[in-house]
């Protein structure tokens, strides 16, 4: 019998772990430009407090200071961590800045099955271990992230990377665990998001633009220029260097 998603919860043997000082990975060249979908699954464990007063966004691709259209996760590591959230934001008509978000910071210090989802009829959903906890319609007027041309943005490099543990210019990082990392250019199913959720080492494939698994098979100097890549199983080549993350073990091995 198949098992329900709370009952999926679980802690990983292997994770790769960022510090929180200035660990980071990132996949580039990488761009969501012209999708008309996506989404981004992951389990992450979220470290908190982290011992800092300072800003970090993760998880992140495009520019929130400047153009706007962006995703991430953002807290402000403030001792008692006034917020901890899932963003995707805009940049309206009127060329201003528009964020759209949940919180999630009941969930620190847990492993978590998270996942942001855009459809083509621009609804905007955040989901916490397969149960969807938040959903917005976006309007047609605004621009996304998968409407930013990265040729003609402000910084166009924001726009051609996915950084994980810290930001997209690679400062205000996180401390945290990732075992896994999916990234959709459609919307996959409420069925299809349980099924990754239960089975991180046999997602669903379709549309599947890049899959990260923390095991020690799949974190090697796959190109041997002294820095470790986390393999991407997806078969498009979007690996991710990692820049001080190391791959952990969460669950040692029991003793004989």
């Amino acid at each position: 019998m198949p098992m329900s998603p709370t009952r999926g919860i679980r802690t990983f043997r292997y994770a790769v772990f960022f510090d929180g000082v200035d660990d980071y990975a990132v996949i580039s060249p990488f761009t969501v430009y012209g999708w008309g979908e996506i989404t981004i699954q992951e389990w992450i464990y979220l470290y908190h407090p982290k011992m800092n007063n300072l800003y970090s966004k993760f998880s992140m691709i495009g520019d929130y200071w400047v153009d706007y259209p962006s995703t991430f996760i953002g807290t402000n590591n403030r001792f008692d961590y006034t917020f901890l959230s899932v963003y995707f934001t805009t940049r309206t008509a009127a060329d201003t800045l528009r964020e759209y978000y949940n919180s999630i910071i009941e969930h620190k210090n847990n492993w978590i099955n998270l996942a942001r989802r855009f459809t083509s009829t621009r609804e905007f959903s955040v989901w916490i271990n397969a149960s969807r906890v938040y959903t917005i319609t976006i309007p047609s007027d605004e621009k996304t992230v998968l409407e930013w041309n990265p040729n003609t943005a402000t910084d166009p490099e924001r726009y051609k990377r996915f950084v994980l543990g810290a930001n997209i210019v690679f400062t205000a990082a996180m401390k945290m665990m990732q075992s896994n990392l999916l990234i959709y250019s459609r919307a996959p199913s409420e069925s299809e998001l349980i099924h990754n959720m239960l089975y991180p080492w046999n997602p669903v494939r379709d549309g599947l633009k890049v899959w990260l698994l923390a095991h020690p098979d799949y974190v090697k100097d796959i190109d041997n220029d002294g820095v470790f890549e986390w393999v991407d199983l997806s078969g498009n080549g979007n690996h991710a260097k990692l820049y001080g993350a190391t791959l952990a073990t969460p669950i040692r091995s029991p003793l004989r």
